[in-house]
């Protein structure tokens, strides 16, 4: 494997674990600003909202560059120069290392959630409540959905792998 190679694998396994970040801190951002257009306070719901702005769009831009311009990352940093040899001894390729990375992150994914999403759902039975009307029920959608965006990678990580590597 070259030294190229070895960066663009690197850097894209980094922006799969930027994309999973992403899905942790926004569902946050989003619910401080809606505690504050409950409270009321408009003055820190815009420049709330304007910094959640700017941090969705500095997410998707670092992700954008880390999945699909690595090529871009490497020249402008020199990554690839300044090595005594120009290959790296690994018996594998750029899809099957990607793959397995997949696995791995939708595997951390996946359990990292599934314990929080059995115990919401265990409170909720517990409260006798309407979905609709328990307080938590967003979150149970949320690490539902998160739950199955880590199962959905560790299943379809081949087909995730193809898709990032065009």
């Amino acid at each position: 494997m070259s030294i190229r190679t070895f960066w663009t694998i690197l850097i894209k396994i980094l922006g799969l674990w930027m994309i999973y970040r992403t899905l942790t801190v926004l569902p946050e951002l989003i619910s401080n600003l809606y505690f504050l257009y409950e409270n009321g306070d408009s003055k820190e719901l815009v420049g709330l909202f304007s910094s959640i702005l700017i941090a969705v769009l500095f997410f998707c831009v670092i992700i954008r560059l880390f999945l699909f311009k690595t090529l871009w990352i490497i020249e402008k940093l020199k990554l690839d120069k300044g090595f005594e040899t120009e290959t790296i001894e690994i018996q594998s390729n750029e899809n099957r290392i990607i793959t397995i990375a997949l696995i791995v992150i939708g595997g951390f994914i996946f359990i990292d959630n599934l314990p929080i999403l059995l115990k919401e759902i265990a409170v909720f039975f517990r409260d006798k409540a309407q979905f609709k009307d328990y307080p938590k029920s967003g979150w149970i959608v949320f690490f539902f959905c998160k739950s199955i965006l880590g199962y959905l990678l560790m299943t379809n990580s081949f087909r995730i792998a193809k898709f990032i590597k065009k």
